[in-house]
């Protein structure tokens, strides 16, 4: 009976709920006993299948949240009935893992909120990221005070070309929002298409889930999100967000979500799931960045490493900027393209200093010139 039981939620996967379940989350021993039970049920016939893997993953998130240990030990105790030693689904995590402390964050609000304000350029952004800061400010000291609070999905589309900040905002945003008390941890875990989609069927909500899992209390950053919709009718990206989207729902107090990537493509990858549509409301755009903006990101990478520009050389910049930024801007790296530059820069530095017979002074090796920087092909 119990057997014929377990089947039946397996071969419904798609729609099955699990929510009904987390009230075990108050009851660990018999969360463990449902665990271990249903690894039994699997386990009872050869090892475990696609669809039982997955199953069981999500049961077990459901379960235990990201604490991954009693699900290990569950898993452990049912092949052990069995003498099961194929591939297990949860490892149980060394000393060292479950010891390692958290570095400790003593900076405020105020102080994530003028690094901000210090970033090159984004100017649109900074005024974005500043009002929904002081929005929800407000909203907090309203709780506090009893009165009613505003509803507002804080997921986010970041939309730009490649090299405009998105990442550097968004892991300040993650801060911002620990101080605020909307997160947790506020850490932020970068992910892009291979880190979600997997080889076969059942594989991909397990690999999405614990990217997710390992997001929660933070942001999750999903980086040309798009390209989950670019693998065709037999692609598995369509699980990714199918997986995405419930979880968002799912743990909608402990997970905050962040997708980013080119503006066209991601209009398109947020109008093609209603899911995606109905909890990406707010879409924050990333300008490309102007010739002084970019001048001064070079200006900082020069002070990072202790170079400095002479004259000439701030004036043939300028130059090699504004001839960048006329031409068609297809794949224009920004700030990626200036750190590609810097470092051919002081290559081409580095071989006219290796032409002077005379000993180098210091000032020789730190200055860099107009002849060191030569107009890109490309």
């Amino acid at each position: 009976m119990y057997d014929g039981l377990i089947k039946s939620r397996i071969d419904n996967l798609p729609t099955y709920d699990l929510a009904q379940l987390r009230t075990a989350k108050e009851r660990p021993q018999l969360a463990a006993a449902i665990a271990e039970a249903s690894f039994a049920l699997a386990l009872a016939d050869g090892d475990l299948s696609n669809d039982e893997s997955v199953f069981l993953t999500n049961l077990c998130n459901t379960l235990f949240g990201q604490n991954t240990e009693p699900a290990a030990l569950a898993e452990e105790k049912a092949r052990s009935l069995f003498e099961r030693s194929g591939t297990r689904l949860f490892d149980i995590p060394s000393k060292t893992e479950q010891q390692t402390p958290a570095e400790e964050d003593t900076s405020t609000l105020e102080d994530q909120l003028a690094k901000l304000d210090k970033l090159v350029g984004l100017e649109g952004v900074k005024q974005e990221i500043q009002k929904l800061a002081h929005f929800l400010e407000i909203q907090k000291q309203r709780e506090e005070h009893k009165l009613k609070t505003a509803p507002l999905s804080l997921h986010l589309v970041f939309s730009g070309n490649p090299g405009t900040g998105k990442t550097t905002v968004a892991r300040i945003l993650a801060k911002i929002y620990q101080k605020l008390g909307v997160l947790k941890s506020g850490h932020l875990v970068e992910t892009d298409r291979m880190g979600l989609v997997g080889q076969y069927i059942g594989h991909t909500a397990k690999k999405t889930s614990e990217i997710i899992d390992k997001a929660l209390d933070g942001i999750l950053f999903i980086d040309e999100a798009y390209s989950l919709l670019s693998g065709g009718e037999n692609d598995f990206g369509g699980e990714a967000i199918d997986t995405l989207v419930k979880r968002m729902e799912d743990d909608r107090d402990r997970l905050i979500v962040i997708v980013a990537g080119y503006p066209a493509d991601m209009e398109s990858f947020i109008q093609a799931n209603p899911g995606l549509r109905s909890r990406f409301s707010k879409t924050i755009h990333f300008e490309d960045y102007a010739s002084p903006d970019l001048l001064r990101i070079f200006k900082i990478f020069c002070q990072n490493n202790e170079y400095e520009l002479a004259e000439d050389a701030e004036e043939k910049l300028n130059q090699v900027f504004e001839y960048e930024l006329q031409k068609p801007k297809v794949d224009f790296g920004n700030g990626r393209y200036v750190r590609n530059l810097f470092e051919q820069v002081i290559r081409n530095q580095a071989l006219r200093l290796s032409q002077h017979t005379r000993t180098l002074a210091k000032e020789d090796l730190v200055t860099i010139t107009a002849n060191d920087i030569l107009l890109q092909n490309s």
